[in-house]
């Protein structure tokens, strides 16, 4: 069945399409839209998830399959489709699935208006960064498809920016828009874009608020890549919209809310301590109304929102308590460790600066053991494991404080939560092994490919060689041989101060340099397997 909109909603949708031709996005996995994720707030919030080992995912605007490729191949028993409107980023999803034989993977050409419910009952439907950027008539259809479509104990994935926050940078859009205009392909118009831009950060009064908007955001923009600022700033439709104006809508296609991607995004507590009592006061017992005056107090312009059956609205508990957590795995990032001591209590951080203390013992201990795990996942019963190894004696009272530790750190940003477990070497081995197909996605050349956690890891040309090699059979030594090998060959080219190295012994060193460089960085990306 086909739906017919009138001329102009068809001609913006054709459009549309030829400008992600012309300019695709670099299509690579979202953590955050994982279905194991999806699940765990889902638990959380005391709502039944279906396991992801045996279910069916949708993605409306699937891109190249970036990031469905990894879930099909790491997930043989479940079943994936990826919709998507833009005919060349399908085919070169469609070749990538080919090469690593994935039978449960289905990326279709088709407009999401004519997606119906014949296609069947979804578990997890993601919709990543489509929902703004489409026809108001699209917009519909996709809340309609996650409606039709989610099956009962389903969680729904759907990004969008917000307003008033994003209302800042509609001044630039707009500015952009009036300089850019609308002739020549899109490539052609961000370069005009790029030095509108330049001028725009060198030149705007930097006294005025004006002038700091747009100088702001200009600077955040000079290394973003060209399909963002194309897609962003010159496409035909962004359409912002209010959380409450988009629940609005959700509602009245009988679906509810269940949280944000992250956890740390629903605490006012993580914005602003001190206003935090005074936002729920406001807001009532009301979570779309807290979120809604958290995006006023914050600014906030993207949301990343889960959406389930108006039907479950009324089972979902507000009230979270650590025995929601049994059963789940956590993963911090790969920096998180302890940091210091401080008035007896133990502070531990990551990179970003976030950090987590405590003064108790058995809490200092288990986070202990969750660092020593990295960067595997860790459930409360492998902590405590850990912990009776050491010799320590685990009571109900500890594993409810261990538990307690947890979920403040999912709230406050520190750890994710997933329904199911990450694996992956903790260390270098003599012969490593990297995902298979993470060395399949090598050999073909391809540049974006995914780690273990779900992540965007980049290949360049010695990966290229090294990576389809890390199937148990290669040492160091034989790894740098192969890279001596294709510098011989002509595939790799090495530099130094400038000047290509062609002597035997220095190829030889940069060779080796190489090898160790990309072992490391597949290593601490979680790329490799135990």
């Amino acid at each position: 069945m086909t739906t017919h909109f009138g001329t102009a909603v068809q001609a913006a949708i054709a459009r549309n399409a030829a400008s992600y031709d012309d300019l695709p996005y670099v299509s690579h996995p979202f953590p955050q839209t994982h279905p194991a994720r999806l699940g765990a707030v889902a638990r959380i919030f005391k709502l039944a998830a279906p396991d992801l080992s045996r279910a069916r995912v949708l993605e409306l605007g699937c891109a190249a399959g970036g990031n469905l490729i990894p879930l099909a191949a790491r997930h043989p028993d479940a079943y994936f489709l990826g919709v998507d409107l833009s005919e060349r980023q399908i085919e070169e999803g469609q070749a990538r699935a080919a090469v690593h034989g994935l039978s449960n993977l289905n990326l279709r050409r088709q407009s999401l208006t004519d997606l119906r419910s014949k296609d069947g009952g979804f578990d997890y439907i993601i919709c990543h960064g489509v929902y703004s950027w489409v026809p108001e008539q699209v917009r519909d259809a996709i809340l309609r498809i996650a409606r039709e479509n989610l099956a009962p104990n389903g969680v729904a994935f759907i990004s969008y920016n917000v307003q008033p926050g994003w209302r800042l940078r509609q001044t630039l859009r707009d500015a952009l828009g009036l300089h850019v205009g609308s002739q020549g392909s899109l490539r052609e118009r961000v370069a005009r874009a790029r030095e509108m831009l330049s001028f725009l950060e060198q030149n705007t009064p930097a006294e005025t608020t004006w002038g700091r908007i747009f100088r702001a955001e200009a600077n955040s923009l000079r290394n973003a890549d060209d399909s963002y600022i194309g897609h962003e700033f010159l496409e035909d439709c962004n359409e912002p919209c209010s959380f409450s104006e988009f629940m609005a809508s959700a509602g009245g296609r009988g679906l509810a809310y269940l949280g944000e991607a992250a956890l740390s995004a629903m605490m006012p507590e993580n914005m602003n301590p001190a206003a935090a009592p005074l936002l729920r006061a406001l807001a009532g017992d009301n979570q779309v109304s807290l979120e809604q005056h958290m995006d006023i107090f914050t600014g906030r312009t993207f949301r990343q929102t889960l959406l389930i059956h108006k039907e479950r609205e009324g089972k979902c508990v507000r009230r979270i308590m650590p025995d929601a957590i049994e059963g789940l795995h956590f993963t911090a990032r790969s920096d998180f460790d302890f940091a210091r001591e401080e008035d007896g209590a133990a502070i531990f951080a990551e990179g970003s600066g976030a950090w987590f203390s405590t003064r108790d013992v058995d809490v200092r201990r288990a986070i202990e053991a969750l660092i020593a795990r990295l960067p595997d996942s860790s459930s409360i019963e492998e902590l405590v494991t850990v912990m009776e190894v050491r010799g320590a004696s685990v009571d109900e009272a500890m594993r409810s404080r261990i538990a307690d530790a947890l979920l403040r750190m999912v709230l406050v940003g520190l750890a994710t939560a997933s329904t199911e477990p990450f694996r992956m070497a903790r260390s270098l081995s003599a012969k490593p092994v990297a995902c298979p197909m993470l060395r399949a996605d090598a050999a073909a050349g391809v540049l974006h490919s995914a780690n273990l956690r779900h992540e965007t890891i980049r290949l360049d040309v010695v990966a290229h060689v090294v990576t389809p090699l890390l199937d148990g059979s290669n040492d160091r030594d034989g790894l740098i041989a192969a890279t001596i090998a294709a510098a011989d060959a002509g595939r790799v080219t090495f530099q130094r101060a400038g000047q290509t190295v062609v002597e035997p012994a220095d190829v030889a060193a940069c060779a080796a340099e190489h090898v160790d460089r990309v072992l490391g960085h597949l290593q601490s990306n979680a790329c490799l397997v135990a």
